[in-house]
């Protein structure tokens, strides 16, 4: 476990104040060269010392010395140093030293420090993600690369009070350093991959309808609600203006309130751009049917907010392994990191990995002949390769009770033959719980469910 207090080694700590400095196991957001400045900084309040040292290791090994002499006025002397550090897969420590030209005495350190980039994940359950059947796989995936902040308890006090780093976990739930299962393996693929340390700080709570997700607009940093627990969180770490991007599960306990969902996620995504001002791309998991039953006109809304909102990116969780109707086992969670990971390296880190990563999605359903027993399903992507298995059909809904008997695939295109003619104006791609059939990509992702109006030919 990192804890993120400064060892201060000598027993004369009354020596130095400081205003700003390392913490063991910090993460400091990096800039566009790849960098994140250090800064150490306070006042001396010993008077006899000619200078103060900071002496900077990577791996282990001295890396540089930085020192400025100490100028005293009224007993004291203020410093201010800055240690630059790059964003890799190495670690900095540093010590602070005082020196009088004749001894030194050491006044503060901080071990394993790095530079890397920064998630949020939110939502309820499904983004807790804990280990719920006990298969002691998620942590596993977990690297001292991976790292998070404070506690994600639903416990005001109790996240409020911790101000430490740790290795992130993704086994247990709202406890310190948790991050999920699929959100620390999300991470131990971006570090994989990129060779950059990431922090991700999970401020998710189960069984939330998103009435509790927003911002008290009076005090944002309300610890008394989840917004203001996780801001507070990302503001103490020092990773709130440097944020890349939030990655949100959250649906499930809003049921059939359609309506609701798409006038309060709007809100949520302007006050996630307003208090974490660089947020490049938020990501939105559509949710499943399951427990607490989300009626497939709330799952279309959330696959419709991306077309107005231009930060969001919408996934699908439909084909993903395990699901037990409610929560999922680890290689369900697996491939949520997989699939949403994907993304990230696509858009933030310039992958050359682009085809079939995105969640099938309609473009338009209309009928293909004057009949109206057949509707052809067009999908946005002209150049993924569909799947579609024969027992998914059930799936499809027509207001008219009509079904679906069969099913053809042609480039980006569905072919639905109908059990007869239909007088419905909408056709639902509901999906299902557990197992099963699905439409899928290449890739196994399965498509966004949806409820669209049907076009005339």
């Amino acid at each position: 476990m990192i804890v993120a207090s400064i060892l201060l080694l000598c027993a004369q700590t009354h020596a130095i104040e400081f205003a700003e400095r390392p913490v063991d196991g910090q993460l400091y957001p990096r800039n566009a060269q790849s960098m994140a400045d250090v800064r150490i900084s306070g006042s001396v309040l010993q008077a006899g010392w000619q200078s103060i040292l900071i002496i900077t290791n990577r791996d282990g090994l001295l890396h540089g010395v930085q020192a400025q002499q100490l100028i005293y006025n009224g007993g004291e002397a203020d410093f201010d140093l800055g240690v630059s550090i790059r964003a890799e897969r190495h670690s900095y420590s540093f010590r602070v030293v005082l020196w009088n030209g004749l001894q030194t005495q050491l006044v503060g350190a901080a071990r394993d420090v790095v530079s890397g980039d920064v998630f949020l994940i939110e939502g309820q359950s499904n983004a807790v993600a804990w280990d719920a059947y006990d298969e002691n796989m998620a942590n596993l995936e977990q690297s001292r690369w991976v790292r998070s902040y404070g506690t994600a308890s639903a416990d005001p006090m109790e996240s409020f009070s911790d101000m430490n780093w740790y290795m992130a976990d993704g086994e247990v739930a709202l406890d310190k350093g948790s991050v999920g299962q699929w959100g620390l393996r999300m991470g131990r693929l971006l570090v994989d991959q990129t060779n950059i340390p990431v922090a991700i700080i999970n401020g998710a709570v189960g069984a939330t309808a998103i009435r509790y997700h927003l911002r008290h607009d009076n005090n944002p940093e309300f610890v008394g609600t989840m917004y203001g627990r996780l801001l507070t969180r990302a503001r103490h770490a020092g990773v709130a203006d440097s944020v890349r991007a939030i990655i949100w599960h959250q649906g499930e306990s809003d049921g059939s309130r359609a309506e609701n969902y798409a006038e309060k996620f709007p809100q949520l995504y302007h006050d996630w751009l307003e208090d974490y001002p660089s947020v490049e791309q938020i990501y939105m998991f559509q949710v499943r049917e399951g427990c607490a039953q989300p009626s497939i006109e709330l799952r279309e809304v959330q696959r419709s907010l991306k077309d107005y909102l231009p930060l969001l990116q919408v996934m699908s969780t439909t084909a993903a392994p395990s699901h037990d109707g409610c929560h999922f086992h680890y290689d369900g969670y697996r491939e949520f990191a997989d699939r949403i990971t994907r993304l990230i390296a696509r858009d933030l880190y310039g992958s050359g990995i682009t085809q079939n990563i995105d969640a099938p999605d309609i473009d338009f359903a209309k009928f293909n002949n004057a009949a109206h027993d057949e509707i052809l399903i067009t999908f946005r992507d002209p150049d993924d390769t569909l799947y579609i298995d024969q027992g998914v059909l059930q799936d499809f809904v027509l207001e008219d009770g009509v079904t679906v008997q069969n099913a053809t695939v042609s480039g980006n295109t569905i072919l639905l033959s109908l059990s007869g003619p239909t007088t419905s104006r909408s056709l639902s791609y509901k999906g299902h719980q557990q197992d099963g059939a699905w439409i899928t990509n290449e890739r196994g992702i399965g498509a966004l469910t949806f409820m669209v109006k049907i076009r005339q030919m």
